[in-house]
């Protein structure tokens, strides 16, 4: 590993990028920007003026809107005037934007030996505190496939995502680890001798802390806003075609895919992740569980298959788009059987956006067996391009991990009339449908072993009467608690918790039969009340979290105030005696 490369990771995370931001803040809401109000920003520029130096900065308010509004806010009222560039590592970054940096007594009619003698002031500002200030706001991310490259304008933050405030930094050298992580929203200009004057500030002696020894040379003494501004031919900052990011839902914290070569966003499934992509002619992109998926893992390691979603586009042919039709192709398994097709419909959404859903099996030759797999794809168009979610896993387990499919399909969007918009079809009553038949447990069918794995309830139930009971609460779990914040946040901690003796007690169950038979009985009660969540409907957080409380304290009361009421009782009986 490069050890260099290591360490700049290491202190990105310790908050190198945007220091402590110690101070409460008020978090603003994002505004809703019209055409007219993106480009005056975009025709835009600030000019900083240093002692080693002009930077002009040029931004990019389509893709970072608030970021570039906050900023031009911010240099209009001349907040900038003063600050210093507080965190300076050559070959990495500039930052700035600390007012706690800035001396009480700045103003910008000082001569440069004035501003010398302000800041060579021990009493004039506190240096404990630089890299911690802000302008007693926060706004959201704006995370973008921008990249970091040098000369890259970038908002510092803290840990969490939705922190920056006024402290920003510029990209010294190519930093591509930081994409996707922090908000671009702006570059240094070429040909403005911008990239020198930030060289200039980059070699500036600095203490153990990469704050410069002598405060003067990274002084911001002027941060002017420039309108009109106009360049032609300078090129523009380079871009990624895709990027992963973490989006908060009401189901907590999620990771989402973004690809602006072809025009499409979605959410990766819980606990999956993209393993594989190319970005040329076509889209694809592949999914499968991650290390955290237990129980997907488990029955990767019986059935030797690992369950993907696979995501495709093509350019739509000449004869779809003369005639405005919807492909009618589907996917098959390379060197298989003839696919069986078990459901083939053509239907629309309520927007009248038409799509073509195939369920099928295909047999393929493994040797002297015989594998079946199932397939579930939905194909779907915009006016210049066909696209495909595609769900394919062995027959035998394809109910277990159908969910990764919906919920790719209900995330999904795709640009329409020159806006990303989302598909909907999962609202059609026949997605609805079909959803359901693909969770419906086939005839015969062997239990799934893998599913056991380190849950100490599932290896109790296995082989017993209980097994289809827990597989239902397993879809409750993942079609109702997780859908709303306080179940995701519930379950989030109770796993924390649960699987921190599961796998041991797990283990001893398949040791010792009887063992497992007293556990059964035990969890008997405890599946029985959680099963009384099938029969009520949940549809807000008031409502998850007033059931979910009753069904806590009615486990509380069957498993320890009845149980201790009962040793009183049989104690009281044996004392009259």
């Amino acid at each position: 590993m490069n050890f260099k490369f290591f360490v700049i990771s290491i202190l990105v995370v310790s908050g190198l990028i945007g220091g402590a931001f110690a101070q409460q803040a008020v978090q603003l809401t994002p505004q809703e920007f019209t055409q007219e109000e993106i480009d005056k920003m975009k025709n835009t520029a600030v000019l900083i003026t240093t002692h080693e130096g002009t930077m002009v900065i040029e931004f990019y308010p389509e893709d970072a809107p608030n970021t570039v509004h906050n900023f031009l806010e911010l240099a209009e009222s001349g907040y900038y005037d003063g600050i210093v560039f507080h965190r300076i590592i050559p070959g990495f970054m500039i930052q700035t934007g600390d007012p706690n940096t800035k001396h009480p007594e700045f103003n910008t009619e000082l001569t440069d030996d004035e501003i010398r003698a302000l800041y060579n002031d021990e009493d004039g500002t506190d240096r404990s505190l630089w890299g911690t200030g802000g302008p007693g706001w926060q706004i959201d991310e704006e995370f973008n496939t921008l990249k970091h490259d040098r000369g890259a304008v970038s908002m510092a933050r803290s840990q969490h995502k939705d922190t920056a405030g006024s402290q920003f930094f510029i990209v010294h050298q190519d930093s591509p680890a930081l994409d996707g992580k922090y908000t671009v929203f702006g570059r240094l200009v070429p040909g403005t001798f911008s990239l020198a004057g930030m060289d200039r500030i980059a070699t500036l002696e600095r203490d153990i802390r990469d704050a410069p020894t002598d405060a003067f040379p990274a002084v911001i003494k002027s941060a002017k806003v420039i309108h009109p501004y106009f360049t032609t031919g300078l090129g523009e900052l380079g871009r990624n075609q895709s990027m992963v990011s973490d989006v908060d839902t009401l189901a907590g914290e999620v990771k989402a895919y973004k690809n602006t070569l072809h025009d499409v966003v979605f959410q990766i499934p819980y606990r999956w992740d993209v393993i594989d992509e190319r970005n040329e002619d076509f889209l694809q992109v592949t999914m499968e569980p991650g290390s955290f998926e237990h129980n997907a893992l488990q029955i990767i390691e019986k059935s030797g298959f690992v369950p993907q979603v696979l995501v495709g586009s093509e350019n739509r042919t000449s004869y779809e788009l003369e005639n405005n039709q919807i492909s009618t192709g589907f996917f098959s398994i390379a060197g298989g059987d003839e696919p069986v097709i078990l459901n083939n419909y053509i239907f629309s959404n309520l927007d009248g956006k038409r799509a073509h859903l195939v369920m099928s099996t295909q047999n393929i030759q493994a040797g002297e067996e015989t594998i079946e797999f199932k397939i579930l794809q939905l194909h779907f168009n915009n006016s210049e391009k066909n696209y495909s979610i595609i769900y394919v896993n062995l027959s035998e387990f394809f109910r277990f991990e159908v969910n990764a499919f919906s919920y790719t399909v209900d995330s999904f969007e795709i640009e329409i009339d020159g806006k990303l918009q989302p598909l909907k079809f999962g609202d059609s009553p026949v997605f609805q449908q079909l959803m359901k038949d693909a969770k419906v447990k086939p005839e015969p069918e062997p239990l799934p072993p893998a599913r056991i794995g380190g849950c100490l309830i599932a290896t109790a139930s296995y082989g017993s009467e209980l097994a289809p009971q827990v597989q239902q609460l397993r879809e409750l779990r993942d079609n109702t608690v997780l859908q709303t914040e306080s179940g995701a946040i519930f379950m989030a901690g109770f796993n924390q918790f649960y699987y921190s003796f599961s796998p041991a007690i797990a283990d001893y169950e398949r040791e010792n039969p009887a063992f497992k038979e007293a556990v059964k009985i035990t969890l008997t009660p405890l599946l029985t009340s959680l099963t009384l969540l099938q029969y009520t409907d949940i549809d807000s957080e008031p409502e998850m979290l007033g059931y979910g409380i009753t069904i806590i304290l009615l486990n509380i009361g069957m498993y320890f105030i009845a149980p201790a009421i009962l040793i009183t009782k049989i104690r009281s009986f044996y004392k009259l005696q």
